[in-house]
């Protein structure tokens, strides 16, 4: 019997947790034209990506923190793929703790500042290879992300 693909629909409190601070991550996503990924492969995380002018993608990730509920982790993460060899580097950071009954304008700064950490970031600060990966499948059509 092959395992199901079909992903376990997220839980009511994640989403609230999300729809409480949504405004405010859109808007800092539209005005720097980052694509928002809601609950990427069922992670209770939105992410913000876009490309790397150096190469590479990056996120701002904003991840619910199950155990106590009312924070929200912001992480910056930044990867360069070498397709041919099949391995990746990478290198990520964690940049905030939000809690959710502190002012929205707080969550602004910390993206902010998660935004202003990966542009800081050289091809020196990336990790080793690791790998080798299986050949990635191809991201669906529409997903074009903005260079920084």
């Amino acid at each position: 019997m092959t395992p199901s693909t079909r992903l376990s629909p997220i839980p009511t409190e994640i989403v609230d947790a999300f729809r409480a601070v949504a405004p405010d991550v859109e808007a800092f996503a539209q005005e720097r034209r980052l694509l928002i990924e809601r609950y990427r492969r069922g992670k209770p995380a939105w992410e913000l990506r876009f490309a790397r002018r150096l190469g590479g993608e990056a996120v701002i990730a904003i991840s619910y923190r199950e155990r106590s509920g009312h924070v929200l982790d912001v992480s910056a993460v930044w990867w360069l793929d070498d397709p041919a060899a099949r391995t990746r580097r990478l290198r990520s950071e964690k940049v905030a703790v939000y809690d959710r009954r502190a002012a929205p304008a707080v969550l602004a700064q910390q993206l902010d500042e998660a935004l202003a950490t990966v542009d800081r970031w050289t091809l020196d600060d990336l990790g080793p290879p690791h790998g080798p990966f299986k050949p990635a499948p191809e991201e669906p059509a529409g997903r074009e992300l903005m260079q920084r």
